[in-house]
């Protein structure tokens, strides 16, 4: 197999690894509304829970932004490698997820349990369960009356490559990180850890 074409296996491993993570199905404890804030910002609605259509709007939005973004990254890795996927994830993921939320009518974006960019924050309603470390879906109701969701990511053996240790990088990989990513904080994950979240909200 050539370089080319184990860097494109590589890149499809780890976006459809963490598609797969992301789309766990709800268990029964997970779909329980919890309240999250009282200082006026939105906040989850205790005992309410989207409809099942509202599900299906909220993960066909997330998914949308994991394909436009896969693509990209995989257009990036066929002729750089990771190192070149870095940039794509750096400056123009952002785009790719407003994009989405347009189209989408969603708020949409992603957050880490160790932040690698560090304008990636959560809304208010999800700070609490973030801080919990929820790792099984979440889909809940709003103060707003507007739906979202909080969906787990778990690392897999291939992402390895930009999130492992210091000994599992490759060097150009490091120092792309530390070029583009000064306070990065999202290495020395291991294999099923926790890596973060897909977070989306309704706007309609």
């Amino acid at each position: 197999m050539s370089e080319v074409a184990l860097n494109r296996s590589v890149v499809l491993m780890i976006l459809g690894s963490a598609l797969f993570a992301g789309c766990q199905p709800t268990s029964k404890d997970a779909a329980k509304s919890i309240q999250v804030a009282s200082d006026g910002s939105t906040t989850i609605v205790e005992g309410s829970t989207p409809s099942e259509e509202e599900k299906m709007k909220l993960v066909a939005a997330k998914e949308a932004l994991f394909a436009k973004l896969s693509g990209r990254l995989m257009e990036a890795m066929s002729t750089g490698g990771p190192a070149s996927a870095i940039d794509i994830c750096q400056k123009e993921a952002p785009a790719i997820a407003l994009d989405v939320a347009k189209s989408s009518n969603v708020k949409i974006g992603r957050v880490g349990v160790r932040l690698r960019n560090v304008n990636n924050q959560p809304p208010n309603w999800a700070k609490k369960l973030i801080a919990n470390k929820t790792d099984t879906p979440n889909f809940v109701k709003l103060s707003d009356q507007h739906a979202a969701a909080l969906i787990p990511i778990k690392l897999q053996a291939q992402c390895l490559i930009c999130h492992g240790s210091s000994d599992t990088i490759a060097p150009d990989v490091q120092e792309k990180l530390a070029k583009l990513y000064p306070q990065d904080k999202a290495t020395g994950f291991s294999e099923g850890e926790l890596r973060g979240w897909f977070w989306v909200e309704s706007i309609d």
